[in-house]
């Protein structure tokens, strides 16, 4: 097992800093580079070759990976809260317990399988997925609370018992979309349903959820899930849901 102080070694000798703040990586070729444990604040990695490079528990809070080559590079336990990942290729990546809040994923999933794109969403809180394209994905199960999914085309999508709690689907394409158990709702404390104590619902405003099966959705309180009924479920997702098989 390579050690902090071994991974900091290796890093200094491929003159890669352990530590810095808006440092520039941008258009350099790093495949294989070993970022593990490093501390980054606002980093560039702009379009650099980033193939089978680890970043295993590294920090780097706000980096900027657009256009990067990330085919094969292990993000595992990384924190990657702010990061933007806009027109990256991301086919192979391992982001096994990272956390991606925040996240700029715009343009980043055309190449990937619909596994690498599970794994980018097991934990994605209010993640930027404005207006891609996730048509027929089998997606079943991610956690995506608070994800922008405006104008999103997800035609035949599948959701079945996704974590969609406060997800914004204003204008999205959800024609025949699979969200059965999916949890839309989130509450912590207080009376069930009391606006006052809500953390955050899915918003369907003006998405098109024709032929979408919203069957057994959950609205959750203090972490306990349940089943809604129909009205209850129009009542919260500012849409009548026309179309849509309800609970």
């Amino acid at each position: 097992m390579i050690t902090i102080f071994a991974a900091v070694v290796i890093a200094l000798v491929q003159g890669i800093a352990a530590d810095c703040i808006g440092c520039s990586f941008a258009n350099r070729d790093l495949h294989g580079a070993d970022f593990s444990n490093a501390h980054y604040v606002g980093a560039s990695f702009t379009r650099a070759d980033l193939r089978n490079a680890s970043f295993r528990n590294a920090q780097l809070a706000g980096a900027s990976f657009n256009g990067a080559d990330l085919r094969g590079a292990d993000f595992s336990g990384a924190q990657l809260a702010g990061i933007s990942l806009r027109n990256a290729r991301i086919a192979g990546a391992r982001f096994a317990t990272a956390k991606l809040a925040g996240a700029d994923l715009r343009d980043a999933l055309g190449g990937a399988s619909d596994e690498d794109i599970r794994g980018l969403l097991h934990a994605c809180a209010g993640c930027d997925l404005r207006g891609v394209t996730l048509a027929g994905r089998n997606l079943n199960g991610i956690g995506a609370p608070g994800a922008d999914m405006r104008e999103v085309h997800a035609n035949g999508v599948h959701f079945e018992g996704a974590g969609l709690e406060g997800v914004d689907f204003k204008n999205a394409d959800l024609r025949n979309a699979d969200l059965r158990n999916a949890r839309l709702c989130s509450y912590n404390t207080g009376n069930f349903g009391s606006d006052s104590n809500r953390i955050g619902c899915a918003s369907f405003e003006g998405a098109d959820v024709h032929g979408a099966d919203l069957r057994g959705a959950q609205i959750c309180e203090n972490n306990q899930c349940k089943p809604v009924d129909g009205a209850t479920l129009r009542a919260h997702a500012h849409s009548d849901l026309a179309g849509a098989t309800l609970p």
